[in-house]
């Protein structure tokens, strides 16, 4: 090997060196304090469980205590805008969902951008679904669009708050069926199931298992999801019914800064996949109306930019505004 050779060889090796070596360091040192998870929704509720149930896990696993903290507010842009600014050693997390995304679309200026924060890992699913009072006496979607088209205007459907899921999943169907049900916005879920229950509304598009609770009362047509839920296998996916383009699932997921190591990411996103499929934890979420799915970063970053594109649409064509 001539002496030109040599020398560019050690220099190369040098520089491997020197960049796998803060990498390996990071992640050899990771976690070395307190894992916080922010979440955007309120103490108490379904996403909270969820991640003080995992977090119970994590701080078995790693030794590490644990703290979920809720910051909910402006459709999640509150909690987001924290951890993107956060110091990126995987030590403050954030609890994504749809709202990370149409808060991007629907509001001018968000305080965040996607590119601020890194995927972890897809921990769940939930799916949204159409439900309708009992007394439509109706049990599938195709009886419910004939229906509502026997009767233009006169329909109308309940969300947990515009700009929500469950409005876009709403007007989803409005589009793909060809109807024109007025959106119903409420202060979330369990007032829209309320005013259900007391006929004020025709149907509400809300959580699975919201309307699933109201048995004889309430009936769940089909879910916004690619696949049937676990726990409710008896009811249709809209692709299914004849509507495939009915497609917004509900999800949950795990962010980072973006400027988090990957050695960091990789490890936390292993642990957190094993976490969730864990027979004892995947029970408890089927509960909650969670499914858990494991997806790697790479999946869900795609998912998210499928999910962002559809969102997108429904904006530009005037479907969804937030003063609906």
């Amino acid at each position: 090997m001539t002496p030109s050779r040599r020398a560019t060889l050690q220099s190369a090796l040098a520089l491997l060196a020197a960049t796998a070596w803060p990498a390996a360091r990071a992640q050899a040192a990771y976690p070395n304090g307190p894992i916080r998870f922010i979440i955007p929704t309120p103490v108490g509720g379904g996403h909270d469980t969820m991640m003080r149930l995992i977090g119970a896990k994590l701080t078995e696993a790693w030794g590490q205590p644990t703290i979920v903290e809720s910051k909910a507010g402006a459709s999640g842009a509150i909690a987001a805008s924290y951890v993107a600014k956060q110091p990126a050693d995987g030590q403050t997390l954030l609890l994504g969902y749809s709202a990370l995304l149409s808060s991007l679309v629907l509001q001018p200026n968000t305080p965040y951008k996607l590119s601020e924060l890194a995927p972890v890992s897809m921990m769940a699913m939930t799916p949204i679904a159409l439900g309708v009072r009992s007394s439509l006496n109706i049990n599938t979607v195709q009886e419910f669009v004939a229906l509502v088209k026997r009767r233009p205007g006169k329909f109308s459907y309940a969300s947990y708050g515009p700009g929500s899921g469950g409005h876009f999943v709403g007007e989803q169907i409005n589009v793909a069926a060809g109807l024109d049900m007025v959106h119903v916005p409420y202060k979330g879920e369990a007032p829209a199931l309320q005013d259900l229950l007391g006929e004020q509304v025709d149907a509400a598009v809300v959580s699975l298992g919201g309307v699933s609770r109201y048995a004889g009362k309430i009936k769940a047509l089909a879910v916004a999801s690619p696949t049937r839920f676990p726990l409710y296998k008896d009811v249709p996916t809209f692709a299914e019914s004849g509507l495939p383009a009915v497609n917004l699932p509900g999800w949950a997921a795990l962010m980072a800064p973006a400027a988090t190591p990957r050695p960091v990411l990789a490890r936390l996103g292993s642990e957190i996949d094993r976490i969730v499929m864990l027979p004892d934890i995947q029970a408890k979420l089927l509960e909650l109306g969670f499914e858990s799915v494991a997806w790697p970063p790479e999946k869900l970053a795609a998912f998210m930019a499928d999910q962002l594109a559809a969102v997108k649409k429904l904006v530009d064509d005037g479907r969804i505004k937030l003063t609906s």
